[in-house]
């Protein structure tokens, strides 16, 4: 399935177009790391002070005493032990927006090296969503290196990751799919790349698995057969996923998409996508058991509001669907700016599941394997909103406040890779019937023209949604 009559020449091409967007977004994530002052990215103090906390032996967050900028109520915080020099760095680094910082007037528990601080709202993400921060502090701390370099160290570990990520999608896609497939993941990667391929945050490890997810998918379907190998990259990236954030363990359903654009797929394969189901869903839930016996605001939400909310989830969604649909409908965001980009957002979604509908309408594997696909990212956006309403929310407010654009940026690159196949299919197989038969396609030259453009225009979402949290 090679696109090029030389495959020479195509490989040599293929590298090139790797070589080129993989130097781009290293350009992009050096400039951000560089001009990025330390305490400009969201709750940045509050991932910071829980990396730290795990490697004093908080794993699991217990309560404090003391306050920060996002967690007032000292009576009903969690957090752990955290570093004198991170907290004197943190300190330094105010910028005067909330960020999860310290008041350093409410540590009340000191032992002369470490100070117990609050960060409930990061608290609830398993350490895995921490791997890179937590690998670079830990080398940090070999190397004796300061606070401010141990950050800046965690930022680069990041930004390795970002672009371990770039490379692992952009090599699904050689030789099993157009190039303009790997343009369209190439131009989408430099659009996430700022701050996402370096900010300390589980959202970079999440936006950074979304990109090699998405060029999985279409290689699951222009490959003739996925060997074990594939299965296994695929059960690892949404497996990591989804424990990494809560929110988006529907894409565990990816998981299982390969059974069904193959047919005869391999027992070994079989076995192993499901166990990259199932094994995720039961540490995920190990940890919702141990983890997570908190509120993530207690100030706004306490934790026995939170657990009634939780309750009628479950027993009466009636009451949440619609705060749901009235928080969509009217573009409900945090900040003034959110309602344009969760609108180029939904217009995404909706784009792409009508452009499924239309191409393969008539091909049921396909179109079942885009559905599932389209069905777990709704999955996904539906947590987000439960978990907003359940944890922010103030009582009384109407619909769900507190959404950001930014939790749905790793969703826009399965999107737009469901967008591309869709318009691939219908740009370059039409077919025409009547009076006669004729037959309608675009010339050679003109398709990748046309999809580009298309892709190109479609990543403008992913673009401006990524500088919501620039």
């Amino acid at each position: 399935m090679n696109p090029y009559p030389n495959g020479h020449d195509g490989r040599s091409r293929q590298s090139r177009t790797t070589v080129i967007v993989l130097a781009l977004v290293m350009l992009c994530g050096v400039l951000g790391i560089v001009l990025t002052p330390p305490g400009s990215t969201p709750d940045v103090w509050a991932h910071v002070y829980r990396v730290d906390a795990m490697l004093n032996g908080d794993v699991i967050a217990r309560p404090v005493r003391a306050t920060s900028d996002y967690h007032p109520d000292a009576e009903h915080n969690t957090g752990g032990w955290v570093d004198d020099d991170v907290i004197a760095f943190s300190l330094a680094n105010d910028r005067h927006y909330v960020s999860g910082l310290v008041n350093a007037a409410s540590v009340t528990v000191r032992d002369g090296r470490r100070s117990e601080v609050p960060f409930d709202n990061t608290a609830v993400y398993p350490p895995i969503a921490y791997l890179p921060q937590l690998a670079a502090f830990a080398v940090g701390r070999l190397l004796r290196l300061d606070a401010a370099w141990r950050f800046y160290l965690a930022e680069v570990f990041q930004l390795a990751v970002y672009l371990a990520a770039v490379w692992i999608g952009l090599r699904l896609l050689a030789g099993v799919s157009s190039r303009w497939f790997r343009l369209s993941a190439g131009v989408l990667a430099m659009c996430l790349a700022v701050p996402d391929s370096f900010m300390f945050s589980p959202d970079s490890t999440v936006v950074a698995l979304s990109l090699p997810l998405a060029c999985m998918l279409i290689r699951c379907l222009q490959s003739d057969r996925l060997g074990a190998g594939d299965c296994i990259l695929l059960a690892g990236t949404t497996g990591v996923l989804a424990l990494s954030k809560f929110a988006y363990s529907p894409c565990l359903l990816m998981t299982l998409l390969p059974m069904i654009a193959h047919r005869r797929t391999p027992v070994r394969s079989r076995l192993i996508l499901v166990a990259g189901c199932v094994l995720p869903v039961m540490l995920l839930l190990a940890w919702l058991k141990l983890g997570t016996g908190f509120a993530t605001n207690p100030s706004r939400v306490p934790y026995d509001e939170v657990l009634q909310r939780q309750r009628e989830l479950v027993t009466a969604p009636h009451r949440f669907l619609p705060r749901m649909f009235y928080s969509i409908v009217r573009l409900q965001g945090w900040s003034w700016w959110e309602p344009p980009l969760l609108f180029l957002f939904w217009t995404l979604t909706v784009a792409a599941l009508t452009l499924t509908v239309i191409a393969w309408r008539r091909d049921r594997r396909r179109l079942m394997f885009w559905l599932i696909s389209w069905t777990a990212i709704i999955g996904c956006v539906t947590l987000v909103y439960a978990a907003i309403w359940t944890q922010f929310t103030l009582t009384g407010q109407a619909g769900v406040v507190g959404i950001n654009s930014r939790y749905f940026l790793p969703l826009v690159p399965s999107l737009i890779m469901q967008c591309a196949d869709a318009l691939h299919e219908i740009t370059g197989n039409r077919t025409i019937t009547g009076h006669g038969t004729v037959r309608w396609a675009l010339s050679a030259h003109e398709i990748p023209q046309l999809v580009c453009s298309i892709s190109v225009s479609s990543n403008v979402s992913a673009r401006l949604i990524s500088f919501s949290a620039w």
